[in-house]
């Protein structure tokens, strides 16, 4: 996939995959019961309508912007091994 010089994937490439995994991620932990929902919100804890409220966002467009790390690599990897 061609892109501008400098960028690794086009932010919308980037951007529709982020969504896309981030949405089935959030489908995933509702599904096991690892998401609560309180107040005018306790109604999402019910499947239908958890999947009606995710409609919008599976059709809206999001941006990703992402720049290179300010300490380099090795910090965002030593971050993210906190979480393995």
């Amino acid at each position: 996939v061609s892109c501008r010089p400098g960028f690794f994937l086009p932010v919308r490439v980037l951007s529709r995959l982020f969504r896309r995994l981030f949405l089935a991620k959030l489908t995933e932990a509702h599904a096991a019961g690892q998401l609560k929902f309180f107040g005018d919100h306790a109604s999402l804890s019910e499947r239908s309508s958890f999947v009606k409220f995710l409609v919008p966002l599976r059709k809206k467009n999001w941006f990703v912007y992402a720049k290179p790390p300010f300490a380099g690599p090795e910090a965002v990897l030593a971050y993210l091994s906190r979480y393995t």
